[in-house]
């Protein structure tokens, strides 16, 4: 596992910016997973949010509440304050 920048956000997101079945899941204080068909994962510079798209979704997270970003293997985990969020590409039919 290894530790990087925001400078190196959009870099580490380049495996998600084309559609993709994606898992995100939720630990400390807020537990769970979330399935997206079709998604995408891109930085957004300019305003400084992670934007998580999908057909149906959509949520932002505001990088100034990211304490970390970690990169492990095939997953990015973006710890924001208490939560941790873990992004991959979901392998699974939906």
């Amino acid at each position: 596992m290894s530790k990087f920048r925001e400078s190196e956000l959009t870099k580490n997101l380049k495996n998600f910016e084309m559609k993709n079945n994606i898992e995100i899941k939720l630990e400390r204080g807020l537990e769970g997973k979330i399935i997206l068909k079709d998604a995408t994962v891109k930085f957004d510079e300019e305003y400084g949010f992670i934007n998580i798209k999908s057909e149906d979704t959509e949520f932002k997270i505001n990088t100034t509440l990211v304490d970390e970003y970690q990169k492990n293997n095939d997953e990015i985990l973006i710890y924001v304050e208490s939560i941790i969020f873990k992004i991959k590409k979901y392998e699974e039919e939906i």
